[in-house]
């Protein structure tokens, strides 16, 4: 009798330490990947992408000019100075447009594709979902890659500083971020389970050729504008 009760004791706590770790898992992937309850609530409204695509189009940029930035601001003549900034303010908006339309459509076309719990009726409504996945993904990676950008470009950069930002923005970063991407995507698809890790495949990949393409365009076709 004494053995049972014992036993009954152990069970329930192990089953209580699985709770406590389950609910400790899904607060971490919570803060780390943003809660589904966020993806599910995001509206078709294409009002409220506007001032996302701004955002992403400036996170592109701003990144891009790093070192370069003092070079294109500081310095220079006011009208040079003008003209550098009025060009800024069109590339964020470009940039931003390219980078947000160019993400979404060719994965929205895809997804067409793919089995899902039920069937999307409002197909214009879920590209806007999904653009705003995209630009609500930037939000906890962007801290991290300013900070070891600020590490590697600042006063501390060192060479073995300069390693770890390149190793963290250029695998960790892309990784987290195509995580993001992948938990918010199947939150308002809500795919087949099968599909989920093929989705994080395809949003790191074609995030990362995205990327790339986009670093070229930047720095090849419009940096070279500036005054």
């Amino acid at each position: 009798m004494l053995s049972c009760i014992i036993k009954i004791k152990r069970i329930i706590r192990e089953k209580r330490l699985r709770g406590s770790l389950v609910v400790l898992k899904n607060t971490l992937l919570d803060l780390l990947l943003l809660p589904r309850s966020f993806y599910k609530k995001l509206s078709d409204k294409a009002n409220t992408l506007h001032p996302g695509i701004i955002l992403v189009g400036f996170i592109d940029i701003g990144f891009a000019l790093g070192a370069e930035l003092f070079g294109y601001f500081f310095g220079k003549t006011r009208a040079a100075l003008i003209f550098n900034i009025s060009l800024t303010v069109c590339f964020v908006l470009l940039v931003g447009l390219i980078d947000v339309v160019f993400f979404a459509l060719p994965l929205f076309d895809i997804f067409k594709f793919f089995r899902v719990k039920e069937k999307i009726k409002n197909l214009n409504g879920q590209l806007i979902k999904l653009m705003k996945v995209y630009v609500a993904s930037h939000f906890p990676v962007m801290p991290v890659n300013a900070f070891f950008y600020w590490l590697v470009l600042g006063p501390y950069g060192t060479e073995a500083l300069s390693l770890l930002g390149y190793f963290v923005t250029s695998v960790i970063t892309p990784l987290w971020h195509a995580a993001i991407l992948a938990r918010g995507i199947n939150a308002i698809y809500e795919f087949d389970e099968r599909l989920k890790t093929l989705v994080f495949f395809i949003a790191y990949l074609w995030t990362t050729m995205l990327g790339y393409a986009l670093g070229f365009m930047i720095n090849n076709w419009f940096f070279v504008l500036y005054r």
